[in-house]
């Protein structure tokens, strides 16, 4: 962080130019190098984490293809050979930086970049500065590796050996598929493959050539059994074993459908794109289940749809599927079932060398595709509902509407981030909603239906929203369930993931107060978490709180006080209320909110400081107050659009009462870029961006040289 503020402090003396004099060139190899008895010893750590350095490299993939951090996402490969390959990692969506961006650069680019060297779990990284291109046309070789000098038969990491590949390209012979691994709710897919002596490699989906047809690509995944003459990618490290993590080991990122070579003679049918129509059926309606099958090395001789009524009930009938070339279609018939039941089908395929197949496999591993009978409509809880081991929707990647309470608003006095919830049901009746301008415009207790797509998302089930229809306004909002901290120590499908997107409050026994047990849940990261519990001297049980944080995969609110750290007040987001750093043993009389689930945890997001009645702390001895900012703008609604913006960006507003106040654009710098006075209680303005730099801005409310609110807004060529 010193170096980084350092470096912005020489950008406003100095200018650019300055760059060259102020740090040292190095190599990717001396960047990455790491001795073997450091290694043999689990010592994995870049001579120069955290010093600001120039390095230079050839761009291995176009900008753009990875599926994190918007696309920018690239790595830098400076020559065959160990200790050469480094992941260039631009976090935030967008951040734009100096010279030559990102997402303009391709593969074959020589780039010369200045940057932070950062970790990331055991991935050593560049988060650039500046980057420069030098020439174009280099061509990238993989480098050939086995999976044995990478990983042991449980995917185990094997640092001496393999920590000098990480972040090259490199290619992999001759290995088999050991299981195949949907996950998100079936939208993304990641697979192991073995070597002839036994060990295993995870191929992971960081780029668009892995990604699922519902989920932006076309990749159809293999089948346990496919053999693979070659596969290419990226080779990075998710740390296990005696590192102390329990990542995945070493494992590759393909970044070109051409990076998988799959042997002939050794591939049994691919089942892919399974759908259903209707998405929601009635009792009276027969189901058509259509995939696609296909066969990589041969032909398909026949696919059958496999279906049983209930839960528990494990006797499936068959029904041969009918081809229209590759799309085969089979009926569950309406006499099979009745209204309120849950049916579950999979299809399986046979090609011309005697293998088959099954999507899922529900012989194996798999568990089966599922869906509702509702006369009377689907609901958030059919839609929530996970009843099997990989918390599995029933309806993902389909169209449904749904009516919900609203819960939650992206107010900047609120959330900040919209959610429903089903009244009358205490368990699986609450939902995320997402990417509609209209969703701005809701209130607390507005009753709504809306319609859109379900997806996975970062371990969230959520609804990409089409269309919003408020049907009344002023209900009162579902009571939180009341539920034990401890609760969520660990995740569980039966046992948290029941309340996901569900308004709930964190309880001490016989109404006890509940305590900070942890400042930092992720120490030595800090991913703005922390712990509460019922036992101050218990760290490890209790439920993570997250506030304060907003990036690409975080969505914690800025409108509650209680972080921990108070690098959140300004950092990924910008509070819109005072801060107050959390310490353990800090008491709250209750602490409600949204539970949340990302990266195996349920998280509570509190949606603002009424959520937290009596917290006393010991850097906020009486809490934070919970009307100043929040009351000065009560229930007004403020809309910024089109969000990212290229000419023109425009704030519409409707003020619960009349203030004198202004609208402001500040850049991240700090500087007021422009402003206009607010006049009346509603209406619309707007600014002419068309000859601002490309980047991040806030547009804020000001009074009185206060902040009232602060929206982002992204302005790009």
């Amino acid at each position: 962080m010193k170096n980084r503020l350092l470096l912005f402090a020489l950008m406003i003396v100095s200018g650019l130019s300055g760059f060259a004099q102020a740090y040292d060139t190095v190599s990717i190899y001396q960047i990455q190098y790491v001795a073997p008895a450091d290694l043999a010893a689990c010592i994995d750590t870049s001579a120069y984490l955290g010093d600001t350095v120039w390095t230079y490299g050839t761009v291995m993939m176009d900008g753009g293809l990875a599926q994190s951090a918007g696309g920018r996402n690239i790595w830098l490969q400076s020559g065959p050979g160990a200790f050469n390959g480094i992941d260039l990692f631009t976090t935030g969506v967008p951040t734009p930086v100096a010279g030559d961006d990102v997402l303009d650069l391709s593969a074959g680019d020589s780039v010369e970049v200045l940057g932070v060297i950062i970790r990331f779990g055991n991935e050593t990284e560049i988060t650039p500065l500046q980057i420069n291109v030098i020439s174009f046309g280099r061509e990238i070789y993989p480098n050939p590796i086995s999976v044995s000098d990478l990983n042991d038969n449980q995917a185990v990491n094997l640092p001496v050996t393999g920590e000098p590949w990480e972040g090259q390209y490199v290619e992999i012979t001759n290995v088999t598929v050991t299981s195949v691994d949907p996950f998100a709710g079936g939208a993304r897919v990641s697979f192991y493959v073995s070597d002839a002596s036994g060990s295993i490699m995870n191929i992971s989906d960081r780029f668009i050539a892995q990604r699922l047809p519902g989920n932006g690509g076309t990749f159809v995944p293999p089948n346990v059994g496919t053999v693979y003459d070659t596969i290419r990618g990226v080779l990075v490290h998710s740390s296990n074993g005696c590192f102390g993590a329990n990542g995945r080991g070493y494992e590759m990122f393909p970044f070109d459908p051409a990076d998988y070579v799959i042997k002939q003679g050794f591939a049994s049918p691919q089942i892919s794109n399974i759908t259903r129509n209707p998405v929601a059926p009635t009792s009276s309606q027969d189901v058509n289940v259509s995939a696609t099958v296909t066969d990589a090395d041969g032909t398909v001789t026949s696919a059958t749809l496999f279906y049983a009524v209930g839960l528990g009930n494990t006797n499936y009938f068959s029904v041969p599927m009918t081809a229209n070339g590759s799309t085969y279609t089979g009926t569950i018939p309406n006499t099979a079932f009745s209204d309120g039941d849950l049916v579950k089908y999979y299809v399986c395929a046979d090609d011309n060398d005697n293998l088959s197949a099954c999507n899922p496999d529900v012989g194996g591993n798999g568990d089966p595709l599922f869906f509702f009978v509702r006369d009377n409509g689907v609901t958030i809880y059919d839609v929530q509902f996970a009843p099997f081991a990989n918390d599995n929707t029933g309806y993902a990647n389909l169209d449904v509407t749904l009516t919900g309470i609203v819960t939650a608003t992206s107010s900047t006095n609120d959330l900040g981030y919209v959610y429903i919830q089903q009244p009358g049901e205490t368990k699986w009746a609450g939902l995320s909603l997402t990417q509609n301008q209209d969703l701005n415009a809701l209130s607390r207790g507005d009753e709504v239906q809306v319609s859109g797509t379900i997806i996975e998302s970062f371990d969230m089930t959520t609804m990409v929203v089409t269309s919003v229809t408020t049907l009344s306004t002023g209900n009162p909002l579902p009571a939180p369930i009341e539920l034990d901290p401890a609760l969520f120590t660990t995740y569980g499908v039966a046992t948290t993931e029941p309340y996901e997107s569900m308004i709930v409050t964190l309880v001490g026994d016989n109404g006890a107060d509940v305590y900070v047990v942890d400042e930092n849940a992720d120490n030595p990261n800090n991913f703005a978490e922390y712990r509460v519990g019922k036992d101050q001297f218990d760290p490890a049980a209790g439920t993570r709180v997250i506030a304060g944080r907003v990036s690409g995969t975080s969505f914690s609110s800025l409108a509650f006080s209680y972080v921990n750290s108070d690098l959140w007040v300004s950092d990924f987001g910008i509070m819109t209320v005072p801060a107050c750093v959390v310490s353990v043993g800090d008491t709250i009389s209750s602490l409600s909110g949204i539970m949340y689930h990302s990266f195996g945890n349920m998280k509570l997001l509190p949606r603002n400081n009424a959520d937290a009645p009596g917290y006393k702390g010991a850097n906020c001895p009486d809490g934070i107050a919970t009307d100043g900012i929040e009351d000065l703008l009560g229930d007004s609604k403020l809309v910024v659009f089109p969000n990212p913006a290229r000419e023109l960006v425009t704030l519409r507003y409707e003020l619960a009462r009349s203030i004198e106040a202004e609208a402001v654009l500040i850049d991240l710098m700090g500087r007021e870029v422009a402003a206009q006075v607010i006049s009346g209680t509603q209406g619309e303005l707007s600014f002419h961006t068309e000859g601002m730099a490309r980047g991040t801005y806030l547009l804020s409310i000001r009074t009185n040289n206060e902040i009232l609110s602060r929206q982002k807004v992204v302005l790009i060529d």
